[in-house]
């Protein structure tokens, strides 16, 4: 039995924290890898017009402190399966930091409330992450 499924039947009461900072570069980068030209992520004048005043970063480079913490727990294999059901509710502006992190809720099927934090501590993405059988 792999460490991840050992860990799903005797579910932690936490997930690991991860942390993860959204430099301007490492937002320009992962915009050039996944071929995203919003300019909103990356040209400061254009963003400067919008409500936000700044580039903000995509909200699946933000999901990574997620995932982080998701793997830190269980191990490589511990998204396997899993099922997510999440709300994007604030935008990450460049510079900023996320923590990914997550409270047991049920322990058969294995499911997490889960949410990302910016530095500030508000709530930037919220839901749930489960492991049906």
């Amino acid at each position: 039995m792999s460490a991840s499924k050992r860990l799903l039947s005797d579910p932690p009461d936490r997930l690991v924290e991860r942390r993860l900072q959204l430099t301007a570069e490492g937002i320009r980068r992962y915009g050039s890898l996944t071929e995203d030209p919003n300019p909103i992520h990356y040209d400061p004048a254009f963003a400067a017009r919008t409500p936000f005043g700044k580039p903000v970063a995509q909200g699946t480079f933000t999901l990574n402190a997620l995932w982080a913490a998701v793997t830190a727990t269980f191990g490589p294999d511990g998204m396997a399966g899993m099922v997510a059901d999440l709300r994007f509710v604030k935008p990450v502006i460049e510079n900023d930091s996320v923590t990914g992190k997550g409270e047991l809720i049920a322990a058969n099927p294995p499911t997490y409330r889960v949410s990302i934090v910016d530095s500030a501590g508000a709530h930037v993405v919220e839901g749930q992450v489960s492991w049906p059988a």
